[in-house]
């Protein structure tokens, strides 16, 4: 289990507050578009109900993990301050998943390799077309609950999760 640490020191993507402006259907396809010769597919999952479900997925193992690492108790004590501001903001993204508009769900065939900076070429393409992303941690934790969700056939694997929106 990654440290706390490891954590904090990985996830300032996700510290940023996003809003739940609307995502240009034509931006989205070119940065798809652009990734496509990788040997994954992206499902962009836009329903409201269906990015709560994923919320959902996710919070019991940010909450375990928050418990398992002394977190909960950095953020009751208010120290180290900086870390419990920066856990507080990570605990709102956790909390308000749901808000951000596109989340989008990068799947990989189980009988084929996915290169390691696979989410990461993504996240760079959505952001040359003037799109922001943040990873959801815990998406391997949470995959039996979003397979079940999205239907995925059973030669697919999640590789990862990016929330996607407008960049400020």
């Amino acid at each position: 289990m990654p440290s706390l640490t490891d954590d904090l020191r990985t996830a300032p993507t996700t510290l940023r507050p996003f809003r739940a402006d609307p995502v240009q259907p034509a931006a989205l396809a070119r940065a798809v578009h652009r990734a496509r010769l990788a040997p994954w597919r992206v499902r962009a999952v836009t329903d409201p109900e269906r990015r709560r479900a994923i919320r959902d997925a996710h919070l019991p193992h940010w909450a375990a993990h928050l418990a398992a690492t002394g977190g909960l108790r950095i953020i009751a004590d208010d120290a180290p301050a900086r870390r419990a501001r920066e856990l507080r903001a990570a605990d709102v993204f956790a909390h308000e998943l749901h808000e951000v508009p596109v989340h989008l769900v990068v799947l990989a065939r189980r009988a084929g390799t996915l290169r390691a900076g696979a989410l990461g070429d993504l996240g760079d393409a959505l952001r040359a077309e003037g799109l922001d992303a943040a990873p959801i941690p815990f998406t391997a934790r949470a995959e039996p609950e979003l397979r079940t969700l999205l239907a995925l056939d059973d030669d697919l694997t999640i590789a990862g999760i990016l929330v996607t929106r407008p960049q400020r």
